[in-house]
């Protein structure tokens, strides 16, 4: 699906949705770096209670800033990285941002000299995959007996996803295990695990509300009938962004990521000019402070969590 989701997740941008990656990247998924994505997922949203019981603040809450996002994920990958050499394994920290031109396009491509240059961004997928084939984290894992590689994922995850539990808000219920490097990260960084779980991975799920009510609203179809028309009279007929993609990226074989480009670049051209770019984007801003207020509890405990551990953080960031 290309370049349309949240790679790594980070605690910066909201977590859209996984894209399809390489065979080395997914079998790398759960045992390197799962548990470390997970933790500082994108829009963090989590069901704890509002005044949690670890060290957080009870004051004012406010949102982090990019800079303070970015030594939370440094301090936390740091600190599973020295927690599995105490176990006797080598793990190699996630970047918090998979590279400069990997971008997350949720409902449409709207930049055009992005698509101009990248298409729909399976360079950008292809490279990375190829980055994580050949990096030592994949050497590391293919030297482990398969006994040691389970171990390594037990070491890392925990034993059994129990322990962590919290209501999902689309349905179901989200489990992680209180063990494992992971979890004694996120308790040595937010003072308490159970909060941070409950409400980071609450807020990484409420995405899916959010983006379905932005496509639902009467103000979207109008528009996208517009950038349909538009695109439809380029040569690329679809009723809808996400279908227009889909069918490009079906598309295979050694001209297919060439022909992505004018397909994209009609795409985002037409967003701007029809002005679905526009529409989505207000959209976007009104129903994602809806579902903040919905969920103010979540994103209260979560502020509160990640700006009481700055000061751990930025330890642990200068000492690593």
């Amino acid at each position: 699906m290309g370049v349309f989701g949240a790679r790594g997740r980070t605690a910066a941008e909201p977590v859209r949705r996984r894209p399809q990656r390489g065979p080395a990247a997914r079998r790398l998924t759960v045992l390197a770096t799962g548990a470390a994505l997970l933790a500082v997922g994108g829009w963090l949203w989590g069901a704890a209670d509002p005044q949690p019981a670890g060290r957080g603040p009870t004051g004012p809450v406010r949102k982090p800033t990019e800079e303070e996002l970015d030594v939370l994920h440094r301090a936390e990958q740091l600190l599973i990285r020295d927690c599995m050499k105490d176990r006797g394994f080598s793990y190699f920290p996630v970047p918090r941002r998979p590279s400069a031109d990997y971008r997350d396009f949720p409902y449409l491509v709207d930049d055009v000299e992005w698509a101009r240059a990248n298409g729909y961004g399976r360079g950008i997928e292809r490279r990375l995959d190829e980055e994580d084939a050949a990096g030592p984290r994949t050497a590391y894992y293919r030297s482990l007996p398969p006994e040691r590689a389970q171990e390594l994922g037990t070491a890392l995850n925990g034993p059994s996803p129990t322990g962590l539990e919290v209501a999902n808000p689309v349905g179901g219920r989200l489990t992680h295990s209180d063990q494992g490097c992971a979890a004694e990260a996120w308790q040595r960084l937010y003072g308490d695990a159970r909060a941070w779980f409950g409400s980071s991975e609450v807020v990484n799920n409420l995405f899916g509300i959010r983006a379905g009510r932005v496509t639902q609203d009467p103000a979207y179809r109008d528009a996208t009938a517009a950038w349909s028309a538009c695109v439809g009279g380029r040569g690329h007929p679809a009723d809808d962004p996400r279908k227009l993609r889909a069918a490009r990226l079906a598309v295979q074989g050694p001209e297919a990521e060439a022909g992505d480009v004018p397909v994209a670049v009609a795409e985002a051209e037409c967003a701007g000019s029809s002005g679905l770019a526009a529409t989505v984007a207000a959209l976007d801003r009104r129903y994602a402070d809806a579902v903040r207020a919905e969920h103010r509890a979540a994103f209260d405990t979560m502020w509160r969590l990640q700006t009481a551990a700055l000061p751990t953080a930025r330890e642990v960031a200068a000492r690593g």
